[in-house]
């Protein structure tokens, strides 16, 4: 497994982001991790970490399963407190330090369990967040995007009674279908049952030229960096972003016409829109 894949964090407990915050409040970040230029002396400089601006006294939480592993306190970034959270998916092999600062208590102690949602500490007004992955700084926006994709993941889980595939990415992508894609959806949701059934039964074979165009485009996506372009989660667990958007346009061009081909052979049905070379044409292959 390597370390983009063991990225993605899996925690018994679960997940939750690292403050409450009313629904009527918005939240507020006052500063992004990375570079930066002082507006004022021009000079260039490299933000570590990520601040919020929370209400004096917010209670902040544990994000996952994990264990107090430091409280320290400093002039410039006054009392912190440190959680490990380990990776249960490797073993523990691999982790994520969260620092919290500028917080006015802490209510664990050293070496305190925690799970998820548990309040360790309360926050004075700023809180500084700062991100490491065995070891490695990290940007936290990263990290907390993928925290948020493994919750929205696990609670639609709950909700639909153990089925996760109800989250999905909602990425801008177009294919040559896009003028169809209400029939096509309708069609998915009477035959994609089937479809499935008839490739694990061996009833459908996919043609050789699409399991070899999508194998193509995979291997391509991999050579060109589309993939782990951000922190990897439940919900993406490639990473993706916008670097692997023409990608998933082709992968998600073979897999329609794949499924038009197999309602043309096995069902006899056709897209409203398809001309009678069109139709001939799924049907012999040709």
């Amino acid at each position: 497994m390597d370390k983009q894949q063991t990225m993605n964090l899996f925690s018994p407990s679960g997940y939750a982001m690292p403050f409450e915050a009313d629904e009527n409040t918005p939240i507020e970040v006052a500063r992004k991790h990375g570079r930066y230029t002082n507006e004022r002396t021009g000079e260039e400089g490299f933000f570590h970490g990520m601040d919020f601006r929370v209400r004096r006294g917010t209670w902040l939480k544990a994000l996952a399963t994990g264990i107090v592993s430091g409280i320290s306190s400093d002039t410039q970034k006054g009392f912190s407190l440190i959680v490990n959270y380990p990776n249960y998916a490797d073993g523990k092999r691999s982790s994520y330090d969260v620092t919290y600062s500028h917080i006015s208590e802490a209510v664990c102690n050293f070496g305190k369990n925690v799970k998820a949602g548990d309040n360790i500490a309360r926050c004075d007004g700023l809180l500084h967040i700062e991100v490491r992955f065995n070891g490695e700084e990290t940007d936290p926006l990263e990290f907390l995007t993928m925290i948020r994709d493994n919750l929205i993941v696990n609670s639609q889980t709950d909700m639909s009674g153990a089925n996760p595939e109800i989250a999905t990415l909602d990425f801008d992508v177009h294919t040559p279908y896009d003028a169809q894609q209400g029939e096509i959806d309708q069609l998915m949701m009477r035959y994609f049952g089937s479809y499935m059934t008839d490739l694990l039964k061996g009833n459908y074979h996919v043609p050789g030229n699409t399991e070899r165009d999508l194998r193509d485009v995979i291997a391509e996506g991999a050579r060109g960096g589309a993939y782990y372009e951000h922190t990897p989660s439940m919900l993406n667990p490639l990473g993706l972003g916008q670097r692997s958007f023409s990608i998933i346009e082709r992968v998600q061009t073979i897999l329609i016409t794949d499924f038009l081909n197999y309602l043309a052979l096995m069902h006899r049905v056709f897209l409203s829109s398809m001309s009678e070379i069109e139709k001939k044409k799924l049907l012999t292959g040709l």
